[in-house]
């Protein structure tokens, strides 16, 4: 009997009013955590939310019969990277965190550094919405065709024997069998998937896959 997957949705604060991918993308069935004012998103796409986690300095604390677990306005780690930890900590083994990649650059990196916590934890995670999904790949990972275009960068160390297959470019691009992806390096972005799906696989390191529409 395999290991049960528990799935958790987490809802974050960035100024994303997408309210119908939200509806149309939240695994109901999912148990929600919402960071500060994210819980307004969550209501205003039918959710209601599980658990709410923050400092409530962007929002009122909301009047809502779940689970508020109020944080210090000045603290180490943001409200996303406590729903995070948190949601780790109850042993939920899938994530999908929603409404992370906003205007502030720091505080969508600082969503994207979560994946690190995760995979440490060996919790599958990624950052979603209309128009990108992030993860990360370690050892080997598939690649559907739910986005138009994916690209692939070393994530926090250099990637080794990296192979890409069922996708236009491939290591034979560039005449190898397998390539080396190194912290820093460009070249593999804006590829895509040109059979079922792409298979990547890797000898060491960890990959960051971010798949886009235009």
């Amino acid at each position: 009997m395999g290991t049960q997957i528990k799935r958790c949705t987490i809802i974050s604060g960035a100024p994303d009013n997408d309210i119908e991918f939200l509806k149309d993308n939240i695994d109901k069935n999912s148990y929600i955590i919402c960071a500060d004012s994210g819980y307004k998103n969550c209501i205003k796409s039918g959710f209601t939310p599980d658990l709410i986690i923050g400092d409530f300095d962007s929002s009122e604390k909301p009047d809502i019969d779940c689970e508020i677990i109020t944080l210090e306005v000045e603290k180490a780690f943001t409200d996303s990277f406590h729903c995070v930890m948190e949601a780790v900590k109850r042993g939920y083994s899938e994530i999908q965190i929603f409404c992370a990649i906003g205007s502030r650059m720091d505080h969508t990196y600082s969503n994207i550094l979560s994946l690190d916590y995760c995979q440490k934890h060996n919790v599958k995670c990624c950052i979603i919405n209309r128009k990108n999904r992030i993860s990360l790949i370690k050892d080997k990972g598939i690649i559907n065709k739910d986005y138009d275009n994916f690209s692939l960068f070393a994530y926090l160390s250099d990637c080794k024997r990296v192979k890409i297959k069922g996708a236009y470019y491939t290591a034979g691009f560039y005449g190898k069998d397998s390539i080396d992806i190194n912290q820093g390096d460009q070249f593999a972005q804006s590829n895509f998937v040109n059979e079922d799906f792409a298979e990547i696989t890797l000898d060491s390191g960890t990959l960051l896959l971010i798949e886009s529409n235009d």
